[in-house]
């Protein structure tokens, strides 16, 4: 039986970090988790693209007014591997006036969001990058 490609889950509050890594295995998908952008750049470099079949990431990872971290990280990435999954989530509602969650761009969890729509959300964006790429 072929395996499901990695979550690279980067959420810097840990109970809920904890949660979706448990959920995700649950449904038997592998997970790793970074609290931090400087723990998920180690673990690309790690596990590199091909291995993490998709990232959910918190926009704003620091509590600071102007904190977007999840969502420059998003912007960096996609130049370098634009073929790689991504949902951002964030519980603040500013989040949602940004541009590329308005038009779509990138698929976008509001928190509190349920186990059901997040599983959907990686199910369908694992499918499409299974159909796209032709692999399990």
């Amino acid at each position: 039986m072929p395996t499901r490609p990695t979550v690279l889950i980067i959420e810097d509050e840990a109970t809920l970090r904890d949660i979706l890594c448990e959920a995700l295995h649950t449904y038997g998908y592998s997970a790793v988790a970074a609290a931090t952008v400087q723990e998920a750049e180690e673990i690309r470099q790690r596990l590199t693209p091909e291995v993490i079949g998709l990232v959910l990431a918190d926009i704003n990872l620091s509590h600071t007014p102007h904190g977007q971290e999840g969502y420059d990280l998003w912007q960096r990435w996609t130049v370098v591997y634009p073929a790689l999954p991504f949902v951002l989530m964030s519980g603040t509602a500013r989040s949602l006036a940004l541009p590329v969650t308005r038009i779509s761009r990138v698929r976008f969890l509001a928190k509190p969001f349920d186990l059901a729509e997040l599983l959907n959300v990686v199910q369908t964006l694992l499918r499409e990058e299974t159909a796209t790429t032709g692999q399990p």
